[in-house]
């Protein structure tokens, strides 16, 4: 067991986004999926309509940005939570470029997380204005 620990701490790599760490082969997993939250940012990539009513980005079918998603222009660059996950929800928003008639926001949503609380949302930051349809 100790050598297969050490074996799979041998093969990691640093990934693009940070601390986070990964394995080149399964079997030779650290599973840096179930580790701590990186830093203190507890943030999720959401889309609000104008109504305030909150949406997971892939309850749309299509996305008009005015502004980038990715990338050093795109705003909340400090909000964006676990990278990798940050990443495949701008990923789904690139990827289903389209027409849209319904008027959104494409935000951040941060929350406060205490021991034996509810989770309160703290801030939201608009990532970009977008165009969606369903």
């Amino acid at each position: 067991m100790l050598g297969y620990v050490a074996l799979s701490w041998a093969v990691r790599f640093d990934m693009r986004l940070g601390g986070q760490i990964a394995s080149l082969l399964y079997p030779l997993d650290t599973f840096s999926m179930y580790a701590r939250m990186p830093g203190e940012d507890r943030s999720l990539l959401l889309v609000r309509d104008a109504r305030g009513v909150v949406h997971r980005v892939t309850d749309f079918q299509s996305f008009n940005c005015a502004e980038p998603v990715t990338g050093n222009a795109a705003q909340c660059a400090d909000k964006r939570g676990i990278p990798y996950h940050y990443d495949e929800l701008a990923r789904y928003v690139e990827t289903h470029a389209g027409s849209g008639e319904i008027a959104v926001e494409l935000i951040t949503r941060t929350w406060d997380l205490q021991p034996w609380a509810a989770p309160t949302k703290t801030a939201d930051c608009i990532v970009a204005h977008c165009k969606v349809s369903r």
